[in-house]
């Protein structure tokens, strides 16, 4: 006869046996030393119509050196990266080729940056974007550049501050440089009633010793193609349209003065309220901002409320102008990227409903309505509660 005693030993055997099942340790663990870890990527296309794909990939202090591979010499320093490149057929074939060089696995969790270049834009941005939509790692939140050129270079430059040109494109995104456009907008955009979608471009520019990356504009895309470049004018217009500025400087000059005044935006609110009636399609585009008064190098009082009230109005006229000089360029393309489609779509469905397949003819002739007001709050004070401009004036 087995004694309850026994009984207890056999069941606690037991149960801790089952636990050397549970606990079965990290077999199937990957270290850090042995990934590639991707910061940034770039698409070109060549010259025999295949994929180049460019890698910029961190690595330790201890693992960068002139050879320009993982695992060369020791290097101190604040860049610790470097690229590597493939081409294939797709960027899946080259995305393998790429890996065929590398000692490490490439691991795409970590990529903040990805840059296509003009002349694979021009011919189709589908391959790109189904690589990087399809695969598990990169992150949707990564942004979205166009390069006027190679993407190569970009992705060797090497910053003064940041760790990589990476960062550097992240934080022009973030501080609102140029569009703020990730892999998921793109992707949703693409997808919308219009099918449009718009990218920042970045070109390089001397600099000092070196060129560095800047944003020069924007492109915009339809069918997949990017079919207009947009200079940094048009398209500082364009994110007030699309109500994505949070903060703003406009400088203008008055009528009859010398000088310029500038004030810094601080506040805005802003929508859009389509209406459709007797055939007529109009965009009423609502603006109110708030601001200071910055700088004023013209003589004109700003202490005084009816001139005050002047130059209240001539920035309103002057942010008028520059909206309405972005979306003519927009319409004359006939590329939906500042939301009309969707607007209408939303707020008059029957008439949506009615003319979806006229979309194309009827968007160019989208009659815009401007309802903006800008408003000085502070005037800045200099000494005796006076600007030097107000102070000038009342001296003469």
């Amino acid at each position: 006869m087995i004694t309850s005693l026994a009984l207890r030993i056999i069941a606690y055997l037991l149960l801790c046996s089952l636990g050397l099942f549970i606990l079965t340790g990290c077999w199937d663990r990957t270290e850090v030393n042995d990934l590639a870890i991707v910061t940034a990527a770039g698409f070109d296309l060549t010259e025999d119509n295949k994929i180049k794909l460019s890698v910029q990939l961190f690595a330790p202090a201890n693992s960068v050196g002139g050879g320009g591979s993982l695992g060369a010499e020791p290097s101190i320093g604040l860049n610790q990266s470097l690229v590597e490149s493939a081409v294939g057929i797709d960027s899946a074939d080259a995305s393998a080729k790429l890996q065929e060089l590398l000692s490490r696995k490439l691991f795409w969790g970590q990529a903040d940056v990805f840059i296509i270049s003009d002349k694979l834009a021009k011919s189709s941005i589908k391959d790109p974007l189904d690589f990087l939509t399809r695969h598990p790692h990169p992150r949707e939140r990564a942004n979205l550049y166009i390069s006027d050129g190679p993407t190569e270079g970009i992705l060797k430059w090497k910053p003064n501050i940041e760790r990589n040109s990476a960062e550097v494109l992240r934080e022009m995104a973030l501080i609102q440089t140029g569009f703020n456009i990730t892999l998921l907008e793109t992707i949703v955009s693409l997808s919308d009633v219009a099918g449009t979608a718009i990218i920042p471009t970045i070109r390089m520019k001397p600099s000092g010793n070196k060129p560095s990356p800047f944003i020069s504009g924007s492109a915009t895309f339809k069918n997949l193609k990017m079919n207009h470049h947009y200079p940094v004018k048009h398209t500082r217009g364009m994110i007030w349209v699309r109500r994505e500025v949070k903060e703003s400087t406009l400088t203008t000059m008055m009528d009859g003065t010398i000088g310029e005044i500038s004030i810094n935006i601080f506040r805005i609110h802003s929508h859009l309220k389509p209406d459709v009636q007797g055939g007529k399609w109009r965009m009423h585009l609502y603006i109110n901002a708030i601001g200071n008064l910055v700088e004023n190098t013209t003589k004109l009082n700003s202490a005084n409320p009816k001139v005050l009230k002047q130059m209240e109005k001539q920035f309103s006229n002057s942010l008028t102008s520059r909206i309405d000089s972005s979306i003519k360029p927009v319409q004359k393309a006939n590329t939906d990227v500042i939301g009309f489609g969707e607007q209408f779509s939303r707020h008059c469905p029957k008439e949506w409903k009615k003319n979806i397949a006229q979309w194309n003819e009827i968007f160019p002739k989208v009659e815009t309505v401007y309802h903006i007001d800008v408003k000085i709050q502070r005037i800045g004070l200099v000494g005796e509660n006076r600007s030097i401009s107000d102070k000038i004036e009342t001296d003469e």
